[in-house]
Parts: C-alpha cells; sequence; structure tokens
C-alpha cells in the first residue's frame, strides 16, 4: 500500500520538468520532484567548481520565457544573474573574428569591417530575420499546447500561424541560407544550431533555424551561477509552494492502479507513493523500462517514431592564469579551427575564477558512431580542444595550469609539473555522463516538436528535452508551460475546491 499520495510526481531533475513542477505547485497542487539519477550541475578541481555545460541563455526576450519566470518570481534574478549581453558572443572563424551585436547598425558595421563582399546581402537578412523574430513572438507568446494533438489545439495553432511565412511543417523563408556555399558566415550560423538546441542542424526546420539566427542576434548570455544556481532557484520554488523534492531519489516502476492513478516504487528505500498523474522529464526510453507494459509505448513509436542518438556533448575544461586571458575574448565564442570543416566546431565559453585566473570550457559534438570505436575522438579530445585554443589564446602553454575532461574516463591532469588531480566525484565521469543528442522521425509545429506530451498511458505527460528540441532553451518553457497547462485543466475540472474565483490562475 501507498505510504503517500501527491497529486503529481515528476520524474527528473532536468530543465523541463522542473519548471513544470513549479507551476503544478503555484497552482496548488500537491508535487513530489524526484531526481531519477540525474548527475549534480557542478563538481570540484582544485578548489575551482566546474559546470560540463552551463547555461546558455538563446531567447531570453521570448514571452514564453518571459512570461514563466514572471510566474515563478525569477524573473529580476534571472535578469540580475544575466552577464551584459552587449557585444558578449563572438564567431572566431580561420581568417574572421566578428563580434555579434544585438544592435543592428553595429553588427551591420561590423561585418562591413570582416566581410564586406556580403554586408549589402547580410543588411537584408538581419532586417528579415527581425521580422520573422517579431512574428514568431506572437505565436510562442498565446496560450498554446506544444504540440497541438487534440482538434481544437491544433486549429488554434492553424488559425495563429496562417499568416506566417511558414507552413505547418516549417518550410518557408531560409535564412542564411540565402548565402554561397561554404561561406564562413553561413557556416558559422549553421554551427551554432546544435549548440543552442536538441537537433543537428539537418535537422533544423527553416522556422526553428530562422528562429535561433534571430536569438543569436538579439543576443545569447551566459547564467551566473549557471545551472546550479536555476536548479536550486527551481527547488526553493517547489518547495515553498507546498512541494517536496527529493534529487537522490529514484522511481524504479510505475504500477497502474487502474483509474485510481498510479504507484510508484523508489529504489532506493523500497517505499510506495501513490499520485493521480505523472510527469515523465528524463528520456523517452527511460519510461519505457518503468511500465511493466511497454505495449502502448510501442504503439506510440509506430505513430511518432522513436529517437534515436546521433552524436554527444564532450566538453574540456581548461585553466589558465589571469595574464593569458586576452580581453578581446568574450564570455561565449564559436570556434572554428577548420574552415575545410565546419563539424569539429567548439562552443567556447569563459569565466574569472577568484584568485586563479579564467575557467575555459570547450565543448564539441561527436558522432555516436564513433564513440566506442577503437580510435575513438573521446581519446583525443583534449589534445583538439588545446589545438583550438591555441589559434584563439596566444602561449597558451605558457598560461595553461590544468585541463580536465569528465566525458573520456582520464584523470583531471596539471600541466605545470605533470601530475594527476582529484576531483570531488571521481566515479561520475566517463563517456556515459555525455548528453545525447537525438534524430527524431518526425516534428511538428513548425518543425519545434519531435515527441508528444500525452503518452497513450493515461495519465503519464512527456516533459523533457525531446518534446520540443528544435528551439533549446526557449523549447524547454514551450514543453513545461504545455504540460503544466494540461495538467492543471484536469484538475480544475476534477476537483470543486480549484475552481472558485481565489484560484482562477492559468500556467
Amino acid at each position: 500500500m501507498p505510504t503517500s499520495f501527491y497529486d503529481v510526481v515528476v520524474l527528473g531533475a532536468h530543465l523541463e520538468p522542473l519548471l513544470c513542477a513549479a507551476l503544478l505547485s503555484r497552482e496548488g497542487l500537491r508535487v513530489l520532484v524526484l531526481g531519477q539519477g540525474s548527475p549534480d550541475p557542478s563538481y570540484t578541481v582544485d578548489d575551482v567548481e566546474v559546470e560540463p555545460y552551463g547555461m546558455t541563455l538563446s531567447g531570453a526576450q521570448s514571452p514564453i520565457v518571459q512570461s514563466t519566470l514572471e510566474l515563478l518570481a525569477l524573473r529580476q534574478d534571472l535578469r540580475q544573474r544575466t552577464v551584459d549581453q552587449s557585444n558578449v558572443f563572438q564567431l572566431l572563424l580561420p581568417e574572421n573574428r566578428i563580434n555579434v551585436y544585438p544592435e543592428t547598425e553595429r553588427w551591420l558595421a561590423e561585418l562591413g569591417r570582416e566581410l564586406p563582399d556580403v554586408r549589402r546581402q547580410a543588411g537584408d537578412i538581419t532586417r528579415t530575420l527581425g521580422e520573422v523574430r517579431a512574428e514568431l513572438d506572437m505565436v510562442v507568446g498565446r496560450d498554446l499546447v506544444w504540440p497541438p494533438e487534440t482538434f481544437l489545439e491544433r486549429q488554434q495553432l492553424s488559425f495563429i500561424t496562417s499568416a506566417q511565412r511558414y507552413d505547418r511543417q516549417g518550410q518557408g523563408w531560409t535564412s542564411w541560407n540565402q548565402l554561397a556555399n561554404r561561406h564562413p558566415l553561413r557556416e558559422a550560423f549553421e554551427a551554432v544550431l546544435p549548440h543552442l538546441s536538441g537537433l543537428l542542424p539537418p535537422q533544423h526546420s527553416d522556422a526553428t533555424r530562422a528562429r535561433l539566427h534571430g536569438h543569436v542576434l538579439g543576443g545569447v548570455s551566459e547564467l551566473v551561477g549557471g545551472w546550479s544556481w536555476f536548479r536550486d532557484a527551481l527547488f526553493a520554488r517547489v518547495r515553498s509552494w507546498g512541494g517536496d523534492v527529493r534529487p537522490k531519489e529514484r522511481a524504479t516502476s510505475i504500477v497502474p492502479q487502474r483509474r485510481q492513478g498510479h504507484r510508484i516504487i523508489l529504489g532506493r528505500t523500497g517505499e510506495e507513493i501513490g499520485c493521480t498523474q505523472i510527469v515523465h522529464g528524463a528520456p523517452i526510453g527511460e519510461l519505457s523500462q518503468l511500465r511493466p507494459d511497454r505495449d502502448p509505448m510501442t504503439a506510440m513509436f509506430e505513430r511518432v517514431g522513436e529517437p534515436r542518438a546521433r552524436a554527444y556533448r564532450c566538453a574540456v575544461h581548461v585553466l589558465i592564469d589571469g595574464r593569458g586571458m586576452p580581453e578581446a575574448l568574450k564570455p561565449l565564442a564559436l570556434v572554428c579551427p577548420d574552415a575545410a570543416s565546419s563539424k569539429r566546431v567548439f562552443w567556447l565559453r569563459s569565466r574569472r575564477v577568484e584568485e586563479q585566473g579564467a575557467l575555459l570550457t570547450a565543448s564539441t559534438l561527436i558522432d555516436e558512431h564513433l564513440v566506442d570505436t577503437g580510435s575513438s575522438p573521446l581519446r583525443f579530445v583534449r589534445e583538439e580542444a588545446m589545438d583550438a585554443l591555441r589559434g584563439v589564446i596566444p602561449f597558451l602553454d605558457d598560461h595553461a595550469i590544468w585541463i580536465d575532461s569528465p566525458h573520456d574516463g582520464l584523470p583531471p591532469h596539471r600541466l605545470r609539473g605533470d601530475e594527476e588531480l582529484a576531483c570531488s566525484e571521481p566515479w561520475a565521469r566517463g563517456p556515459y555522463t555525455m548528453k545525447a543528442v537525438y534524430e527524431y522521425p518526425t516534428r511538428r509545429a513548425l518543425g519545434v516538436c519531435a515527441l508528444p506530451t500525452r503518452t497513450p498511458v493515461r495519465g503519464v505527460f512527456l516533459c523533457s528535452e525531446q518534446v520540443a528540441p528544435g528551439l533549446g532553451f526557449e523549447g524547454s518553457f514551450l514543453a513545461a508551460s504545455s504540460v503544466g497547462r494540461i495538467v492543471a485543466s484536469q484538475y480544475r475540472k476534477q476537483d470543486w475546491l480549484r475552481r472558485g474565483p481565489w484560484a482562477r490562475r492559468s500556467v
């Protein structure tokens, strides 16, 4: 028998499920969040806190992002922790160093200095990107469910997007793809896509490509405190509204209880918890393992297709002293060492470390079929990252203190003195800790969404990065608000206590 009962149990401690849990807790529902094996967002090397991926804000000015942060009372906190967006992002190409300014005139002047042959065409593309951004703001700012599944939801989306320049699949105007093939500016903006979203460049529709490019020109930024601070802030919001958070617990099975809800069994203690609704925030493959009957999930995969991992995100961290940090290097940059190959690019983040210098994090994508081979790129990822950084930072070897790459299984290494360093979590390292980038057979809603929020199992919903991978950070808010709206509306219909005028709040 269940020892406790919750209205909603949220599985996973990633961005999407935590946003959904906070929204549902604000609605007055009793919510339980289980970490489901989510790793800690940071670890320590030589008294320096390291975040493998950090938290890049793209599309922070989107209506859905701003309205959700306003509901959670996090808008002002996030604004104070956001790095100044004026000249915060760079494109470091083999022969060009381009600063991406949010101001149109400064951006066009920068292109006129570095790439004068395409300044006029780039000006037209930039102005059209601004128009597309305003049009799509009107779409994502409405109270829609992403992706639409019922007749009314599809009708609402079709009505709102009827005046857009994109069809239902997101095909239409092609953004920077109007430039010549192999043009460095086109290659750079194409290489940005997988680092700001959950899709590889060939999988993006014209609408998602233009939306992300508009976010880049509008300003991308790094959150001070990173994902560690934002996760703790969402934990605090859930607890303050009466919810419970157990980041170290994991559900091992989900047992349906006919029309009475579900029974969840915890792995560490064997405790049984009853609930009415379940929000699953981990990859869809883990949900199939929790269910005793997999036939409903198989039927869903036959309808929308099953995601397949195509690449993995790998990060390398290098600590350098203060003298070796160039003043012209911005907190965020895209490094493309080889003009002939745009696949092996590095997303570079830099953060000042008190009394020690600066911590550089270079992230790249590794193809799935190369990870388990004898000549796996993981064996050489440190050398490739150092080679890329040498082209950006003069005399890097003279100023580098230590290097660490948690995904290749090697320990942190001090470059001065040639010795191994200890880290706070040596067991949480290796290839299995890398984040996967999936390929989705079908995509809907302008190419933004891949998997549906409703599953064939009654009372079980999906709220992960696989729901709206086409828009990255903004897509996380779309998925969380959509699931929160669906679950909260069902409780308003079932519970008359929540139908009073004192509780008429909309997620």
